[in-house]
């Protein structure tokens, strides 16, 4: 297996996972430290009114964009193996908009009625229905992963105008709510929130580890998986659920924070290219050192009102889709 993964096991200590794991720790810790001491103006207030906020507000959002970090990041390096497209992502394949309007309907049509399984359901059911149009799309195309991104920005606008309809029929509280969720916030999760996507994070965990050598074989081709004996139907299915999950549950507390799940897998890939079963960790915590960061850089330039997680990490992420573009087409001549 080593040999398959052209993995040299003569490799310096500074090389190994567990070093790599460990200076991914270190980022997330210097990041986590910036986000709560540092993560707004501070100047205006007293110690007492500080704690308060440091306890309040800052640390749910540190948790939640750690928890967020790690799930959308999975989700992104999931879909990049299953479908062997390094462009593929929860947000530009329509994933992350499906899951979004998914939880606009839950809030526009019944506020908190069914309180946050609701918001869940209807958010899972919306990723699901573009993981469906995607996958019918993949076979009608002969599984041609370029043409497969091009139809999930396709999904991902006509997700977003539909969106765009339904907020234009409502007004006050919960406009604001959502033009400020829709484009990623971490700013008010609650307690139950912030469990249910724990929850999420150690489900999706426990599955991609579980079944890395099978993701392994998958990243060859559906041909090579079936003759070494999986069934890549199955297991693909299995996967794109669980990338589903993770995804629509980040989106359904947080919003859509887009390109996460394309810049942290290439990232830890670039550091480290091993088998998933040492990709998986790396991903996660990367992933969670990533979004960490972006929440501290949105308070830190604050001046009164909250610039929203996603416009940070799509700021970041944008030119790194540029740059994979370059490199998977070769573009000479722009």
């Amino acid at each position: 297996m080593n040999k398959m993964f052209n993995i040299d096991t003569g490799r310096k200590f500074y090389s190994s996972p567990y070093f790599i794991y460990g200076f991914g720790l270190i980022l997330l810790l210097i990041s986590s430290y910036l986000c709560l001491f540092h993560g707004g103006p501070s100047n205006a207030f007293d110690d007492a009114t500080m704690s308060l906020i440091i306890k309040d507000i800052r640390l749910p959002k540190l948790i939640a964009s750690i928890l967020a970090g790690a799930c959308l990041s999975l989700a992104g390096f999931v879909f990049q193996a299953v479908l062997r497209n390094p462009l593929a992502d929860p947000y530009i394949l329509g994933v992350s908009s499906g899951a979004a309007l998914g939880t606009a309907l839950y809030v526009i049509f019944f506020g908190s009625l069914f309180g946050i399984l609701g918001a869940k359901i209807f958010s899972f059911t919306g990723s699901i229905t573009a993981v469906l149009i995607l996958m019918i799309i993949y076979r009608i195309m002969s599984k041609n992963t370029s043409a497969l991104i091009l139809a999930g920005v396709a999904i991902s606008l006509f997700f977003s105008s539909i969106i765009t309809f339904l907020m234009s029929s409502i007004e006050g509280s919960r406009l604001l709510y959502l033009s400020s969720w829709l484009i990623g916030s971490v700013s008010s999760p609650d307690s139950l929130e912030l469990y249910f996507l724990l929850f999420t994070l150690l489900i999706g965990l426990f599955i991609l580890i579980l079944f890395a050598n099978v993701l392994d074989l998958m990243r060859f081709g559906d041909e090579f998986a079936v003759s070494s004996g999986v069934n890549s139907n199955a297991y693909m299915l299995l996967f794109i659920i669980t990338a589903s999950f993770l995804t629509a549950s980040t989106v359904s507390i947080c919003g859509t924070l887009g390109f996460v799940g394309l810049v942290v897998p290439h990232i830890s890939k670039l550091i480290m290219n091993r088998r998933s079963i040492y990709l998986i960790p790396a991903v996660a915590i990367f992933g969670s050192a990533f979004l960490t960061m972006c929440t501290f850089i949105a308070g830190f330039f604050s001046t009164g009102f909250d610039i929203p997680v996603g416009a940070v990490s799509s700021l970041i992420g944008a030119p790194v889709l540029l740059y994979l573009l370059y490199r998977r087409y070769n573009v000479k001549n722009i």
